[in-house]
């Protein structure tokens, strides 16, 4: 039974090795960045940023963003950007509600080499009581 058993062991501890071996050559990607180039969608969400509106262009359909550490990014809108907040409810035309100084959280994706804000939600007021 003893001479039976031992050969059995050995080639089921060998397959075992070689299947854990196999599985980790073969690797799934953990983020769609990890798969080829060519197959990412860089439409894909591509982050939230929060800080106050410094500049807009209207022209240019885009607004320059700083964060607490004084970070800049510009960041551009289109039509179907949406604003939300109390100022916006007020505003007839989109965009134009949106103010230098605004305190905002933008949700953005990326369009080629820019991003484009998705939706841009304006932060109430602090009062100065």
């Amino acid at each position: 039974m003893k001479r039976l058993l031992t050969p059995i062991l050995a080639a089921a501890l060998t397959l075992s090795a070689a299947a854990l071996v196999a599985q980790q050559d073969n690797k799934r990607p953990n983020s769609p960045r990890d798969e080829n180039p060519q197959t990412y969608d860089s439409t894909k969400s591509a982050g939230t940023f929060e800080g106050t509106v410094s500049q807009i262009d209207p022209s240019g359909s885009s607004f320059v963003l700083r964060d607490r550490s004084g970070s800049e990014v510009t960041i551009s809108y289109d039509q179907s950007t949406r604003l939300m907040g109390a100022e916006a409810s007020q505003a007839s035309s989109g965009m134009s509600a949106l103010k230098v100084g605004d305190e905002v959280v933008v949700k953005t994706s990326t369009q080629g080499s820019k991003t484009v804000a998705t939706t841009v939600q304006i932060r109430p007021k602090k009062s100065s009581s």
